[in-house]
């Protein structure tokens, strides 16, 4: 007999209902929804009746937020990853701007600033 096959009691139908109220007071479930799931973990008998509840849902941790999704392909990595130097690269550009004008005297230097702007975002919408 499997994990899934274990008979629950009331304990764990508890537990699950105060974990559905906090995924519908976090707007992840709407009131039909926790309604439905509530019920559904009060007649549940196994492991596996309770777990289908959450199987849409992140899993809470101790801080009850979701806990971070493990796995994270290498694309979304060097997406974040550009986030990053997108925002270095935004934030400087004013700046680098301002020294430049300061330096030769032109204001066309604070075009850069709108140019870098849609080139990253253009950039980032892959």
């Amino acid at each position: 007999m499997g994990s899934d096959e274990l008979r629950i009691g009331d304990a764990e139908r508890r537990a699950a209902m105060e974990l559905l109220a906090e995924h519908h007071e976090a707007g992840r479930l709407d009131s039909h929804e926790f309604e439905d799931r509530r019920g559904r973990a009060a007649d549940a008998v196994t492991r596996h009746d309770l777990d289908v509840l959450f199987s849409d849902l992140p899993a809470l941790g101790r801080d009850r937020r979701p806990l971070p999704v493990a796995g994270r392909t290498e694309i979304e990595r060097a997406r974040s990853g550009w986030a990053r130097v997108r925002t270095v690269v935004l934030a400087l550009t004013p700046f680098l701007a301002l020294a430049l004008f300061l330096r030769t005297g032109s204001l066309l230097w604070f075009v850069l600033v709108p140019v870098v702007a849609v080139i990253s975002s253009a950039i980032t919408e892959d």
